[in-house]
């Protein structure tokens, strides 16, 4: 629903809560440890669970988010469930092969 006001000759257009852009952050996979190897930025919106896909489901060894502010979970499973770890700027450095999806959840 789309919301229209006119004020002495001007119009003021608001969209509902729902159509307001959604927060959303990214961070960077590795290959390999240390921040090694090929990589790959992922994003999402804040809250969303996404699956990193066939090519890097369980093949993540390293990763940090793209600021220090931006927090995401890293899950074991591709619908965010069984183990976890976050990360933020800092990054982690070494993480065994079982990353399948990710959940951003501040920036």
């Amino acid at each position: 629903m789309l919301t229209v006001a006119a004020l002495a000759g001007i119009v003021i257009t608001t969209q509902p809560a729902f159509a307001q852009p959604q927060a959303s952050g990214s961070w960077r996979a590795y290959s390999e440890t240390n921040y090694e190897g090929p990589d790959t930025t992922f994003s999402g919106e804040v809250g969303a669970c996404k699956y990193v896909g066939d090519n890097w489901n369980d093949k993540t060894r390293s990763a940090k988010s793209s600021s220090a502010t931006t927090r995401v979970e890293l899950w074991d499973n591709s619908d965010c469930t069984g183990g976890s770890i976050v990360i933020d700027g800092s990054g982690y450095y070494a993480i065994g092969a079982w990353v399948s999806g990710y959940r951003v959840t501040s920036v």
